[in-house]
């Protein structure tokens, strides 16, 4: 059959197997990917592949980052022209290991050009967790990194391939948890950090895989804490303004959170929180599954911790301060406190004048957070200064007409503010309500 019929004959199947070819920008690589292809070339390239590896084959699609299709592009050799990576599984595979299948482009005419499979090769797992491609280390070398899933949520295989001379060579392999793109090093070029955490195969740790020169290695290593069970939560961002870091929000084995800091000195992994005498853990050691964010928006990463409002003693039914703080002198120094409110999705700063002068209440009746001056105990603090409702938008109207003000809002939420009916000095502004308010993203 000719390579035209062969497009027209699969054309149909084709689109409906594939996705739009998603495009990100996580990285200088990620300008490498071009625009959604034509059908037509779309409908070869699927061609070429079962040519290739048969027609008893279903497209392996990533479940996670920026692409999502199971055909990607980039120019991995060098040539100014891109080669397509195409994953897929054999159907007949009892294991359901996936595959991956190296697509080039070969010259039939001085304007023509067509697909043809240029190398195949045996992946790690029975899923693609990610794929992307990288400048490590700022080598000027694309490399292409995947992820693929094993049996385990907690264990899964990292492979870095280096693509030349028409054959794919894994360059480096390493099971990870959860993996970050960043430049850890400071050296300008991006780096993968591999997060792992306590399992049957080893202990947690973090590991950062960069080229200096020599190829894919894992050029330092550190490890976290050996009470840490899970790892909920792992986020790069900067510790002041120019120091990159990883955040991670270990879950122990208590239920509780606490937060571990690595960063990179000197080409060397550190964990503030593992020296001896370190009082990070318990600084940052929260109930709450509050994680560590930009919480101010400042572009610096606070790590969360909780104190009970003025007046409670039963933490069954205290309200609580959250308390954010940043990382400073190997230890955390809190830089402002608020209350957060998860469930609601919101975030509000505590003004410096409130500090210890102020107390929450719950009003059982409308669910609001209400603030009161603090008098000796609970029961004898009953100074309104301010209230909090989380509604839907289309109560905002009726909850002006009421005597509320919006502080913020989102398409789902709105979040209604009434202040209190006292001249009492720390009666705040509604331009004060506003600049505190702020709302939790993901």
């Amino acid at each position: 059959m000719s390579v035209n019929k062969k497009i027209k004959a699969v054309k149909t199947a084709f689109l409906c197997l594939f996705p739009l070819f998603l495009t990100g920008c996580l990285s200088s690589a990620d300008s490498l990917l071009t625009a959604p292809m034509l059908s037509d070339e779309q409908a070869e390239i699927y061609s070429a592949l079962e040519e290739s590896a048969g027609d008893d084959i279903s497209l392996v699609y990533p479940k996670g980052g920026a692409y999502r299709s199971s055909v990607v592009f980039a120019d991995l050799d060098g040539d100014g022209l891109e080669e397509a990576a195409a994953f897929y599984e054999k159907k007949d595979n009892p294991e359901g290991s996936v595959r991956v299948n190296i697509l080039d482009r070969e010259q039939i005419s001085p304007e023509e050009y067509r697909w043809r499979s240029v190398y195949d090769h045996a992946g790690a797992g029975t899923s693609v967790e990610e794929v992307f491609f990288t400048n490590l280390g700022g080598s000027g070398k694309v490399r292409m990194a995947v992820g693929y899933g094993l049996i385990t949520p907690t264990e899964k295989a990292l492979r870095v391939y280096n693509y030349a001379d028409g054959i794919l060579t894994m360059e480096y392999s390493e099971s990870y948890y959860k993996m970050l793109r960043l430049d850890l090093d400071r050296d300008g070029g991006e780096d993968i950090a591999v997060i792992n955490c306590n399992n049957e195969n080893h202990s947690a740790y973090v590991s950062l895989v960069t080229d200096r020169g020599e190829g894919a290695v894992s050029s330092a290593k550190v490890n976290l804490s050996e009470s840490t069970a899970d790892l909920p939560r792992v986020m790069g961002g900067y510790i002041g303004t120019d120091t990159p870091a990883i955040f991670i929000d270990g879950l122990l084995g208590s239920g509780s959170l606490a937060t571990e800091i690595v960063y990179c000195i000197g080409g060397s992994l550190r964990n503030p929180a593992a020296l001896d005498g370190s009082e990070i853990t318990q600084l940052t050691t929260r109930s709450q599954r509050i994680y560590c964010r930009d919480a101010d928006g400042d572009g610096i990463i606070e790590i969360p911790s909780r104190e009970p409002f003025p007046g409670y003693r039963d933490s069954t039914e205290a309200q609580y301060i959250t308390n954010w703080n940043v990382f400073e002198n190997y230890t955390v120094v809190k830089k402002f406190s608020s209350l957060t409110d998860q469930s609601s999705g919101y975030v509000f700063m505590i003004p410096g004048r409130w500090e210890g002068q102020i107390t929450v209440k719950n009003d059982s009746l409308t669910g609001e957070r209400v603030f009161y001056k603090y008098n000796t105990s609970l029961t004898d603090s009953r100074l309104e200064l301010m209230r909090i409702r989380a509604c839907t938008p289309d109560s905002e109207e009726e909850m002006i007409s009421r005597g509320y003000f919006k502080a913020a809002g989102s398409e789902t939420a709105v979040y209604m503010v009434k202040l209190g009916d006292t001249d009492d000095n720390l009666l705040l502004t509604t331009s004060e309500v506003i600049n505190n308010f702020m709302l939790l993203t993901a």
